[in-house]
């Protein structure tokens, strides 16, 4: 077997390992493409294999005229694989531009194979043996070659331009990819640049299929060692590089192979990229990475130092076996702090809030309630007063008043002095609390006065009370400097709606009786005339 047939035999096998290998890893921008350049170039080869191995002139011209698809779609799928891969995602239209890759491949394939009716491609094809090759053929080209020839040249020179420029701009651990990724195409067609203009033959035959030995190489490298078609890098690198979260992808190998300038931050602008994971000394990860892969996205907190992060952890890609992984670092340091400075704030607004309404109750108080006696006073009657008059409406029953007055409270703080009046005014508030049933409410009116308001009660009911507190308290003299003082009061009744027709009109009512049981002698109660025997109103009951 010749040496070429050899090579060209390492060449298909490598290739078709290599496009096995790749399939293994799934998704990847221009996949397609990078399986129909798999294909091209095995194509080629195996066409070139029966090539070298054929004898037959006929035969030769026929395996070299079909190698011809492949010679044609082999560059453009590079070209659409590349501008696929470098872009970070498959093109629009990219099933178009595949479509059209292989149109073009069947429309030279045509021409070459139909050569003998028209001679575009080889205009004739003459014996040229060597020694190393005795059957070899010389091809001389006709217009469709050295057009096919020049679109091959422009298409690779403008890829490897887009490549070189990729490479130049890429991180340091994917700069190997571009690198042998250019390498990988320029080395076959430099070979068929130097075989088509300076006629150099490898054992006498195109050395541009030989050279394609480099590719499945290659290739077989970059998968298996920089994780080759895992990553878009170019694309996700403005991007990833700008991004304020510290961002590491870490390959299934252990390796880093993506760290952002905030991720570097965060170990001491350190170089990260193509260390192994391990040499960080921090595990920062999840602590069982099985759950990832099915289909899981944790999230934990993890500290360095005095700062603080969310730590976010992702399967970059849907390659099971590879079992790349990215941690994505957000720092919440400040946020956590804001968050504990606002719960202070917030609990130092909920105890002010708490001390203003304890305040405001003890002003609401203040100002309802006299500070002597412990008595409401007279303004809890603006709160009070129209509830007490629609209950005694509702329920049917009488709203007694019964107004108090300390008899001789003057003579008593003149002879006395004014500590045996306010003691006369404790005592009366006390007598008065003592005996208020749920509901009541006893009322300081202010010096001397007093008001007890009665729901659900009745006249007779509210005069024997009335009687009752003028015993106790006559019988509970004031103990001053100078021996007892006496206390009395005269006290006077109203009801509504039994001898008065309002709130207002029972108030008039009960300080009119209180006068009468002045003028009377004082020290008694005296409740007020019936409508029947007043002359100057009458009630809501005798108007309906």
């Amino acid at each position: 077997m010749q040496p070429a047939a050899v090579i060209l035999a390492f060449v298909v096998v490598g290739t078709v390992l290599t496009t096995w290998h790749t399939l293994r890893v799934g998704s990847f921008p221009g996949r397609t493409d990078y399986l129909m350049l798999m294909a091209s170039g095995c194509w080629w080869a195996v066409s070139a294999f029966f090539d070298v191995s054929a004898t037959d002139p006929a035969s030769k011209i026929f395996y070299s005229e079909l190698a011809w698809y492949g010679i044609i779609t082999t560059p453009i799928s590079w070209m659409l694989f590349m501008a696929a891969y470098i872009r970070g995602s498959d093109l629009p239209s990219a099933s178009l531009y595949t479509g059209l890759s292989i149109a073009a491949g069947l429309v030279v394939l045509t021409i070459a194979m139909t050569n003998d009716l028209h001679h575009l491609i080889y205009v004739a094809v003459t014996p040229d043996p060597s020694p190393a090759y005795p059957h070899q053929l010389r091809y001389d080209h006709g217009p469709v070659f050295f057009a096919a020839m020049i679109a091959i040249y422009f298409f690779m020179l403008m890829t490897a331009i887009r490549t070189l420029w990729a490479a130049i701009h890429a991180p340091e651990v994917h700069r190997a990819q571009f690198i042998g990724l250019l390498v990988s195409a320029m080395v076959p067609w430099t070979a068929n640049a130097a075989y088509n203009f300076a006629g150099i033959r490898i054992f006498g035959f195109d050395p541009t299929p030989l050279a394609y030995v480099v590719v499945p190489m290659i290739y077989s490298v970059l998968v298996s060692r920089n994780q080759f078609l895992s990553l878009a890098p170019v694309a996700i690198s403005a991007v990833v590089a700008a991004h304020p979260d510290g961002i590491l992808v870490v390959s299934g190998h252990g390796l880093i192979t993506e760290a952002n300038g905030a991720m570097r931050a965060i170990f001491g602008d350190r170089q990260l990229v193509g260390k192994p994971f391990s040499d960080l000394g921090t595990m920062f990860g999840p602590a069982d990475r099985a759950s990832l892969f099915d289909g899981s996205e944790l999230v934990h907190r993890w500290r360095r130092g005095e700062r603080t992060y969310e730590v976010r952890t992702v399967v970059v890609e849907a390659a099971r076996y590879s079992q790349s992984v990215a941690y994505v670092l957000r720092d919440i340091t400040d946020y956590l702090r804001a968050q504990e400075n606002l719960q202070i704030s917030t609990r130092l607004m909920e105890d002010r809030l708490e001390a203003n309404l304890r305040l405001q109750e003890q002003l609401h108080e203040m100002a309802h309630r006299d500070s002597l006696t412990g008595l409401n006073n007279r303004r809890i009657l603006e709160n009070i007063s129209d509830r007490l008059i629609d209950t005694a409406d509702a329920v049917g029953r009488s709203l007694v008043a019964v107004s108090l007055d300390l008899d001789h409270f003057k003579r008593l703080n003149d002879t006395y002095g004014h500590k045996a009046g306010d003691d006369a005014l404790v005592a009366m508030a006390g007598v008065l609390t003592r005996s208020l049933r749920p509901g009541e409410v006893a009322v300081r009116m202010g010096g001397e006065e007093f008001l007890v308001l009665m729901p659900n009660a009745d006249i007779e009911e509210a005069r024997a009370r009335a009687e009752a507190w003028r015993a106790v308290i006559r019988s509970q003299p004031v103990v001053t400097s100078l021996g007892p003082a006496e206390i009395t009061f005269s006290a006077g009744i109203s009801a509504y709606p039994d001898t008065a027709a309002s709130f207002e009109q029972m108030l008039q009512q009960a300080d009119k009786a209180v006068y009468a049981a002045k003028r009377a002698g004082r020290n008694r109660v005296v409740v007020a005339r019936q409508p029947g025997e007043l002359g100057d109103g009458r009630t809501r009951l005798a108007q309906s």
